[in-house]
């Protein structure tokens, strides 16, 4: 028995800085990621690649 992946969701966003205060101490929490220096959680997520107006 395998587990079904999340539909829309084929892997975790790599993230290199807390967008609430920049810090680069990040670890992955549940759907997202926690800052390790100002304790926020956060995800996110992708919309759309090459879009034209």
């Amino acid at each position: 028995m395998s587990e079904e992946p999340t539909p829309g969701r084929t892997r975790q966003l790599p993230v290199f800085h807390c967008p609430y205060c920049g810090d680069e101490e990040l670890t992955p929490h549940e759907e997202g990621w926690r800052c390790g220096a100002c304790l926020r959680a956060f995800s996110v997520r992708l919309i759309a690649t090459g879009v034209q107006e």
